[in-house]
């Protein structure tokens, strides 16, 4: 293949190196659980976001931010998750959470802010196409979106030498995608996420979401339709080459996909023309 494989491991023996994998912060356990219960309120999430200060710090970062333009800046943390409403405040902390697990580092040509950006490009995009479709809940895709690639974020940063053979490897054309991960790290990211999933006991849609979202035939029949959403919204992120675009740059949306997914080409077209402003309005 052209490339020289690197000590290979299986899933289970790279977590068994990488031991701390398997923890997921305490924090990004509870917002996990909360995005699931359709009936959190307000105080419950002030409650969760009382006990650490960066989570408290992103939520009244955002409710002051210019995207605001609060004419007096809140300073209240109740008042302030009252004002963004339940799910911005989930998406909030729950981006801050997956953040303190993205460590810097650097793959030659792309950097662990690369992956991190091309989660929430695909996010936002899955986001954006659940509310036109009316067929998926918005806050759920989202999630959905953030979460499909954690698998190569932590791989990747966890091995620094074999994130950058993988990504140099991709960037030349060397081979699909797939194909390089399994040759460099013995597994799929797919899998090594799919398996933190299960350990973190993340809701099933997620967890199959992050199993399935490069093969949403393959997924269980009940989410297929997410997994086929998921698909879609890493696809156009890929080919608007917001962050690391490399994982699905060989993936084309066919019209079986935009049908399992209840999408249509015009709102496709639609959310990719407006991506990079939303993607910049996020970052505000």
């Amino acid at each position: 293949m052209g490339t020289t494989r690197n000590n290979a491991l299986g899933v289970d023996s790279f977590l068994k190196k990488h031991p701390a994998l398997r923890a997921l912060p305490e924090s990004a356990a509870e917002i996990m659980h909360l995005s699931g219960d359709p009936n959190c309120k307000s105080p419950q999430l002030v409650r969760l976001i009382e006990k650490d200060t960066a989570l408290a710090g992103a939520v009244m970062k955002a409710v002051n931010s210019s995207f605001y333009s609060l004419t007096t800046k809140m300073t209240r943390l109740d008042r302030a998750v009252a004002y963004l409403g339940t799910r911005t405040v989930k998406e909030i902390v729950f981006c801050t959470c997956l953040c303190t697990m993205c460590k810097a580092a650097d793959f030659g040509t792309y950097t662990a802010r690369d992956l991190w950006d091309h989660g929430i490009c695909v996010a936002i995009a899955a986001r954006e196409l659940a509310v036109r479709s009316d067929k998926l809940d918005p806050e759920e895709a989202f999630l959905a979106g953030m979460l499909h690639d954690i698998g190569l974020m932590l791989a990747a940063q966890s091995e620094v030498g074999q994130g950058t053979a993988l990504f140099t490897q991709a960037e030349m054309g060397t081979g699909p995608f797939g194909e390089l991960e399994q040759w460099i790290f013995g597994f799929k990211h797919g899998e090594l996420g799919a398996a933190l999933a299960r350990k973190w006991a993340f809701p099933e849609p997620h967890l199959m979401v992050i199993e399935f979202h490069h093969r949403p035939d393959e997924a269980p029949e009940e989410y297929q339709a997410l997994c086929h959403h998921i698909y879609v919204a890493d696809t156009l992120a890929c080919q608007t080459r917001i962050g690391c675009p490399l994982s699905a740059k060989d993936q084309t949306v066919s019209g079986d996909n935009l049908q399992a997914a209840a999408l249509t080409a015009e709102m496709v077209d639609e959310v990719n023309a407006r991506l990079p402003l939303l993607m910049r309005l996020h970052q505000v």
